[in-house]
């Protein structure tokens, strides 16, 4: 995915991935089996789905420290690839010529955007490509192609959508209410009418994320909020006696609803899809009368990670409404 020209072997048996997203990207591809060494700090964040539907892949050695990895501990497993991403040409490069093992570089960009979206199917081609498991590229694309043209047949052309924000949203660590994403997948697939996508595109970070100020939210006043939650201990600035609390509409209504953190060492993309449902059966109940979020939740947790592990992946805190009484 850097341009970069590598010489791998025609079999593939054994594989490290290191760096943010690649294990997880790894798993949807059905290369699971095929993986012997993990990064310290995986077992501490078993709620990644990934891990949750394959923990035996903590079992693995270690192959070093989150996003970096080490070249003598990744030597120790044998691999016949490396994968990589979240870096460059010199990096991956000067990792090759210290192990003598063959690096691919892969992405793992924003969902709700066309371009990035090739670029994340690019990903899972070039896997494919490596691991001679290019029909299974293919499957996972055009069932997430399939998902989103449903989604988009279900809200195109509903002109009643009501205003919403999404608050709370984690990047590296858990977030308060200021803390969005303009481009969220689950509103873009749902052309729901998302008031943070006229923020400037300069202030908008897939790494580190995008704030707003407090008082941008009562100019905004949306119909609905949701929540990230991984955030609601920190949703104090809409508590009674607060500002927010007397203003947004959508606190006077109980227009608040949790969604799922999907960003865990970047992009859990099976989650984001999760939320699309779920976003839907609140802003258009009619559309999606017909879906059981748990029942669509295990059919893409099964098909992306291969176990239907909602239960596991899921909270007491998991979509659910919030009301005004609960922030008293």
């Amino acid at each position: 995915m850097l341009g970069r020209q590598v010489s791998i072997p025609d079999t593939i048996e054994r594989v490290v991935c290191i760096r943010a997203g690649t294990l997880r990207l790894l798993v949807y591809m059905h290369g699971a089996d095929r993986i012997v060494g993990h990064e310290e700090g995986d077992k501490l964040n078993q709620r990644r789905p990934y891990l949750v539907a394959h923990p035996e892949l903590t079992e693995t050695p270690v192959i070093g420290p989150l996003m970096s990895g080490d070249a003598e501990l990744i030597l120790a497993t044998h691999p016949d690839l490396i994968y990589t991403a979240y870096t460059t040409v010199a990096e991956a490069d000067a990792l090759q010529k210290k192990t003598g093992i063959p690096v691919i570089a892969l992405e793992c960009p924003e969902l709700g955007i066309m371009a990035s979206r090739d670029t994340l199917y690019a990903s899972l081609r070039l896997i494919g490509r490596t691991l001679h498991k290019e029909e299974r590229a293919d499957s996972l694309i055009n069932y997430m192609e399939d998902m989103i043209c449903d989604l988009d047949r279900r809200t195109d052309g509903i002109s009643t959508c009501p205003s919403v924000y999404v608050g709370c949203i984690a990047y590296g660590a858990m977030k308060d209410i200021t803390s969005t994403q303009p481009y969220y997948p689950p509103f873009t697939f749902i052309h729901a009418d998302n008031v943070a996508a006229s923020i400037d595109k300069r202030l908008i970070s897939h790494v580190n994320g995008t704030t707003i100020d407090r008082e941008q939210l009562l100019v905004w006043n949306p119909d609905v909020l949701f929540f990230d939650e991984s955030g609601l201990s920190l949703i104090n600035d809409i508590k009674a006696g607060e500002v927010l609390f007397n203003q947004l509409k959508a606190i006077r209504n109980d227009r608040m609803f949790t969604l799922l953190p999907y960003n865990n060492y970047t992009i859990n993309y099976e989650l984001a899809f999760i939320n699309c449902w779920y976003a839907g059966k609140i802003l258009y109940p009619e559309a999606f009368a017909d879906i059981s979020v748990e029942k669509k939740g295990n059919e893409i947790l099964q098909i992306f990670l291969g176990k239907p592990v909602f239960d596991e992946v899921t909270t007491a805190n998991s979509f659910r409404q919030i009301t005004k009484d609960e922030l008293r």
